[in-house]
């Protein structure tokens, strides 16, 4: 090869490569899809936008988006409740409309230690009563020996009861076990009545949940949804909800392709089944 052609060869490849970085850097549209890393649903008013620079956008209720970028630029995804990500387009997708999809994951917050202090245990409080009150009768024995006077006799007549007398004593213990035994009492019944209270609070939270579980199920799979996919009306629509019949756990559990794909499997089968009816 002569001079000359190497000189053409080369200034050829030098054009041929500065097409190849002019191509690089022409604007594409990008689209794309934003969905929870845990759920796999869509996520919806997500912020997508250009690192340093003024473009940006929002994903719709079902998490599409599109934007127009470089090819060099690094987006930005930012919800609330979930951690911010950046991601660069690989060389492989830097041609044509590319399309991606980002899965986010919640924020985790650390939360401060605290003390948790149990509820009041009736059976504690009566044993440590009782520890008292034992512990002041053997500081403070009572005296039942009653002493006899010279001039009584001391054997009792015939017919007659012998009746003791019972020192101050005696009666102040009978007291202090009667307020003891209120007490206990009143502690039994608080600690009913926060029973009760603990049952009703659970028993709504309960409903609440299963309300809510309801609902969502009722969101992703109802007439609206089933007659948009497949385009039934009246009295058709409604045979073929019946004839569906999908189990609550896997309308919940199941992604928005997975669930068409079971409505469309469905109505093959729908219209094999009810043709010329």
């Amino acid at each position: 090869m002569t001079l000359t052609q190497k000189a053409v060869a080369l200034g050829l490849w030098c054009f041929l490569w500065s097409l190849s970085l002019n191509a690089q850097d022409q604007p594409l549209l990008l689209a794309g899809k934003v969905i929870d890393s845990d759920s796999l649903m869509p996520l919806s008013s997500v912020h997508v936008y250009i690192l340093n620079g003024e473009d940006g956008t929002i994903t719709n209720k079902n998490g599409f988006f599109s934007i127009r970028m470089n090819p060099s630029d690094t987006l930005i995804f930012s919800a609330v409740s979930y951690q911010t990500s950046q991601y660069v387009l690989p060389d492989s997708l830097k041609k044509g409309n590319p399309f991606i999809e980002i899965a986010l994951t919640l924020r985790t917050v650390q939360l401060k230690e605290v003390v948790v202090y149990g509820q009041l245990n009736p059976a504690a409080v009566r044993r440590y009563l009782d520890n008292i009150k034992n512990k002041k009768r053997e500081d403070n024995p009572p005296d039942i020996q009653r002493k006899v006077p010279s001039a009584e006799p001391k054997t009792v007549p015939k017919g007659r009861k012998h009746t003791v007398g019972l020192g101050s004593s005696l009666e102040g213990g009978a007291a202090l076990e009667g307020v003891l035994t209120g007490l206990a009492n009143l502690f039994n019944k608080r600690a009913q009545q926060q029973k009760r209270i603990n049952k009703l609070l659970e028993a709504r939270k309960n409903q609440e949940a299963q309300i809510a579980y309801q609902e969502f199920i009722k969101s992703k799979f109802n007439e609206k949804v089933v007659a948009e996919a497949t385009g039934l009306e009246g009295k058709r629509l409604l045979l073929f909800l019946e004839y569906c019949n999908f189990n609550s756990e896997f309308i919940y559990s199941a992604t928005e392709y997975e669930l068409l794909e079971a409505i469309f499997a469905k109505l093959e089968r729908f219209n094999q089944y009810y043709q010329g009816r």
